[in-house]
């Protein structure tokens, strides 16, 4: 693929050009991304990348910005060819579907109304979305890394190009709909205004919920937080163990055994998500060859036998939660081990920072998690492309309630 060449308005800033590289690696273009990828920031490390690139349900490649001649940041971009990639990451599949991403119960009786109209029609207009390419990567993250030592000017003019070079990526590569998913507030500032510019269509996409530890142990953990979340804890551990669940701690890719593959194909079969025995047993065996190493597994066992857990992966004082799986239990199983468990574990090794990802917003707001919202953009093309472009604003005002609920904000 040719480069893509964008001169900036600004000329303070430099002239800005960019390449799609992979979806392999090698050489200079392995060192140049290597370079450019944040190992601290789980989303952006080259091993996380290289894990989102051996996944077979859509095709990576990467974009590399450069400023000058300089390469000055790197995104990953995921290419889904026909309908059936994973939720989270196919544009046309992730408008309309009612889960984590889309709330229409929310909504008031009139556009409730206008939802189940479009979404009648959705299966149509989707057909003719494909191949379809989205700026992001696995985690629920935009997954952009700035090189180090750039300004906060210069990583705006960075962000504010991705719109552009999107767009022209998209055109190299032949697809008919485009997305910049899961930026943060302050990535949203320099994203939103290009992305408008360009047509696309802004949706608020979910809430990450980020638990912040101060305490260094799980004593002074239980100190530190309010009477009511305090009382809420006591309580629901206290449910968990008298149901006979007990928590262990696995480490390592050894974590990922068979009872954590049987949990995790029953989760994957009642969220509908891409699964199978096998299919999961090659995304474990790919995660713990690239990140095993810091994996931390934490289980609900009872009777011997696990009964759920959740992986997160480790980056020095943050764990980020990667999945999980339960079985069928008594209420409070998940609750138990997911927030108040995993929080005294945590509290006690080191941790500062749990981030839980999106969905469930209001649990984990009342167990103690700020609530940092996530937004994209969707651009659709061709004759039916009016009912995608409406939904997705449907979608963004039903979240935007949700969002605001959870919040405790007035109407």
């Amino acid at each position: 693929m040719s480069a893509l060449t964008l001169a900036v308005r600004e000329p303070e800033t430099g002239r800005y050009s960019a390449r799609v590289l992979g979806p392999e690696l090698a050489g200079d273009e392995a060192r140049t991304v290597a370079v450019l990828s944040d190992p601290a920031v789980l989303w952006t490390d080259p091993r996380w990348r290289r894990f989102v690139a051996r996944t077979d349900l859509h095709e990576v490649r990467h974009l590399v910005v450069e400023c000058d001649g300089s390469p000055v940041a790197v995104a990953q971009l995921l290419l889904t060819r026909a309908p059936g990639g994973l939720l989270f990451y196919d544009p046309p599949r992730l408008i309309g579907t009612p889960g984590a991403m889309a709330d229409p119960a929310g909504l008031d009786e009139g556009d409730r109304r206008r939802w189940d109209e479009l979404v009648a029609a959705v299966p149509q207009a989707r057909a003719g979305q494909y191949p379809t390419l989205a700026l992001a990567t696995f985690g629920n993250h935009l997954g952009l890394s700035h090189a180090a030592g750039r300004t906060g000017p210069q990583r705006r003019a960075a962000l504010a190009l991705l719109p552009t070079l999107l767009d022209r990526a998209a055109r190299e590569l032949g697809c008919r709909s485009t997305a910049l998913l899961y930026a943060d507030d302050d990535e949203a500032g320099s994203l939103g205004p290009a992305a408008s510019a360009l047509g696309y269509r802004p949706a608020l996409l979910g809430t990450e919920g980020v638990l912040r530890l101060a305490a260094d142990s799980a004593d002074g953990y239980l100190a530190e937080i309010g009477q009511r979340r305090r009382s809420r804890l006591r309580r629901e551990l206290r449910e968990y163990a008298a149901a006979g669940f007990t928590t262990v701690v696995r480490h390592g890719g050894a974590a990922l055994a068979a009872d954590v593959v049987a949990l995790q194909v029953a989760h994957r079969a009642k969220h509908g998500l891409p699964g199978g025995e096998e299919r999961v047993r090659q995304d474990f065996a790919s995660l713990a060859e690239h990140v095993g190493d810091d994996c931390v597994l934490l289980g609900a066992q009872r009777e011997g036998a696990l009964a759920g857990f959740v992986l997160f992966v480790r980056r020095g004082p943050v764990l980020f939660a990667r999945t999980a799986g339960f079985a069928p239990d008594p209420p409070g199983c998940y609750l138990a081990l997911t927030y108040h468990a995993s929080a005294l574990w945590a509290s006690d090794n080191g941790i500062r920072q749990i981030h839980y990802g999106l969905a469930a917003a209001q649990a984990k707001r009342a167990r103690g998690c700020e609530l940092e919202p996530r937004w994209g953009w969707f651009r659709f093309t061709g004759p039916a492309s009016g009912v995608l472009a409406e939904l997705v604003d449907l979608q963004d005002r039903g979240l935007r309630r949700q969002w605001h609920r959870c919040r405790g904000d007035r109407p």
